[in-house]
């Protein structure tokens, strides 16, 4: 298992990365326009990405795990869960505000939405296939695996700031830092990624859609895309 997790990890910063990788800006240049390209070809890496994984987790279907929630008390987290994730968000910009004096814009998150906007399928990098990936590395693996040896708190501690870092944008880090430790909770509490799953993915979305079509709310809405 350690093996596969270690792939695992490596797979994803290599499709992290990809865009510095010899031949990656080469296939966008093919596109019509390069943002078109970039956009195209990065969600391509992604999806490739997601079904590398997933194919290498596939034995742990058969694997005993710790005890789960149910199905009831899971669909209940999932769905109050992205409400949650709102209101961590808001609480987190207004204690920016109290630091900074002012709202901190996210340049990762405004550099994203103006690709999203020249290569609309980079969307479903961004909604889907990039929560999906996240909640998997930090979650399930740099938590799961970080819990049994240091404990909930300093696992949750570790995974919620190397999953801060990992967007690049320190202005905002308390935002994404607060938001993988509820993360993180989550999963502790239900022993589902699934239910991490949902919430990112869901609350991703939103954000996209909120950002597209109402820019001029989007620095409230949230902007912890990747």
């Amino acid at each position: 298992m350690l093996k596969r997790y270690i792939m695992i990890v490596v797979i994803y910063l290599l499709c992290f990365i990809s865009p510095f990788i010899p031949g990656f800006m080469w296939l966008a240049g093919r596109f019509p326009t390069i943002q078109q390209g970039y956009g195209t070809v990065y969600t391509g890496v992604f999806l490739i990405t997601l079904a590398v994984v997933l194919l290498l987790l596939l034995p742990e279907r058969h694997m005993r795990s710790d005890k789960k929630a149910s199905p009831l008390i899971s669909v209940v987290w999932a769905v109050l869960g992205v409400f949650a994730l709102y209101l961590i968000q808001v609480l987190s910009v207004l204690i920016n505000y109290a630091a900074f004096g002012q709202i901190p814009k996210s340049e990762h998150t405004q550099d994203i939405i103006s690709l999203a906007r020249m290569s609309p399928i980079f969307i479903l990098t961004v909604s889907i296939v990039g929560p999906l990936l996240e909640e998997i590395v930090f979650r399930k693996i740099f938590y799961g695996s970080l819990r049994r040896k240091t404990g909930v708190i300093l696992a949750a501690i570790i995974s919620s700031l190397v999953f801060a870092l990992m967007h690049g944008d320190i202005r905002n880090l308390i935002i994404y830092f607060n938001i993988g430790l509820f993360l993180c909770f989550t999963y502790q509490m239900t022993n589902r990624i699934v239910v991490n799953m949902f919430m990112h993915a869901a609350m991703n979305a939103a954000a996209v859609l909120i950002s597209l079509n109402a820019p001029a709310i989007s620095g409230l809405a949230l902007s912890f895309f990747r």
